[in-house]
């Protein structure tokens, strides 16, 4: 009785080529919206410079999320208005950022009323407006029983957040919300006169398009290819 020739190993090479050619694409979309991963670890990191709050310090930051998350205004009044620019001591982030996060439309109410800042970034480069756009991609993954995250965005760009307006990595709106799919959130913002030409200004030079072909999301690219010239 011979021997079995022994089996050939699997070969990964395909798979991993696939992986290399895509994972630059992946990695900038992840650090993007880590500023979602702030609400769910809120750690103190000994890296972090010292927030510099415009508010008095807050007793009980766990408290002000949970008034975020659920839209209670009267807590939120009780801060008085200067806190509506002031900073989270422990993560960093401000706290128009939490609420935006938070997905609350109650509480983004409030800060806009008290004339926050629209073109502010937060920790990681955001803009007020890509933060709700990110937040509509989290949507299905983190809430039971969400709000409309479409009128997040579209009362940020009543109070007159600039839809071209491009974060710390040059992504605007429009290409962070081709990047994830949001097809609603896309078809809004064209709506409104987001630029489809415009190339982001940190990486490739890539259009609004490019980023939905590279993330296979077709049905965006469907729709943004009837903007191209």
């Amino acid at each position: 009785m011979t021997d079995k020739p022994p089996l050939k190993p699997r070969s990964f090479a395909a798979p991993l080529g696939d992986l290399r050619g895509r994972g630059l694409f992946w990695l900038r979309l992840v650090w993007r919206i880590a500023g979602r991963a702030v609400l769910q670890l809120r750690a103190v990191s000994p890296a972090l410079p010292p927030a510099k709050p415009s508010a008095a310090p807050i007793a009980d930051p766990d408290q002000v999320i949970e008034a975020l998350q659920t839209g209670e205004v009267d807590f939120l009044v009780g801060l008085g208005p200067e806190f509506a620019a002031s900073i989270d001591a422990q993560s960093g982030q401000p706290w128009l950022f939490h609420a935006i996060d938070l997905g609350s439309l109650a509480s983004l109410h409030w800060f806009l009323a008290q004339g926050v800042d629209l073109a502010s970034r937060d920790k990681a480069g955001r803009l007020p407006l890509q933060a709700a756009v990110e937040r509509a991609a989290a949507v299905d993954e983190f809430d039971d029983a969400p709000e409309d995250p479409l009128a997040l965005i579209d009362a940020l760009l009543e109070a007159g957040a600039q839809i071209n307006a491009a974060s710390a990595q040059g992504l605007t709106a429009l290409h962070v919300a081709a990047a994830l799919g949001l097809l609603d959130v896309v078809t809004l913002l064209l709506e409104r006169g987001a630029d489809a030409n415009l190339r982001d200004e940190g990486f490739a030079g890539s259009t609004a398009l490019d980023y939905a072909v590279q993330a296979r999301q077709e049905a965006v690219a469907e729709v943004l290819r009837a903007e191209a010239p």
